[in-house]
């Protein structure tokens, strides 16, 4: 029998060769959605190589549809973002990334989440592109992923 552990390493050393590079930082991650698009709710690995975030979704299991012996019809989502094409990384209030999500507000006008607001409800990490939109992410590791993707100073 294969051991966690081992099938962990393998994982992670075919995503580097993939992407060419190694693995600087990972944590598991829901992404909510981009600005004036619609929610996603996916949730799935958030991991970084050579200057670039990379996510990609998990196939969910749907019980209901298994005992009624119907597929569920799903496509794998990832994406890639260039640190470099980030102007700022902010922790903002979920009902302001949902609002931003759906259209209701800028994303230069999202407020920042105070210590407070981030002990009481779930912080929500905002990467607002150089482009004007952004994309938004409840992250497990939020310290360590905030450490590891800030963009260099212009």
């Amino acid at each position: 029998m294969r051991d966690t552990q081992d099938e962990a390493r393998e994982f992670w050393a075919r995503k580097e060769e993939e992407k060419g590079g190694k693995v600087d930082f990972y944590t598991f991650a829901t992404f909510l959605g981009m600005s004036d698009d619609s929610n996603a709710m996916l949730g799935g690995l958030l991991y970084t190589i050579d200057g670039k975030i990379y996510f990609e979704d998990f196939e969910k299991e749907n019980w209901i549809l298994k005992v009624i012996g119907r597929k569920q019809k799903w496509e794998k989502t990832e994406f890639t973002i260039k640190l470099d094409e980030i102007a700022r990384v902010k922790v903002v209030p979920r009902g302001s990334a949902l609002s931003c999500i759906g259209g209701r507000l800028n994303g230069e006008e999202t407020k920042t989440a105070s210590l407070a607001m981030r002990i009481f409800t779930k912080p929500v990490v905002q990467l607002l592109m150089k482009n004007g939109t952004s994309s938004f992410f409840e992250i497990m590791q939020l310290g360590d992923f905030m450490k590891a993707v800030q963009p260099p100073p212009d």
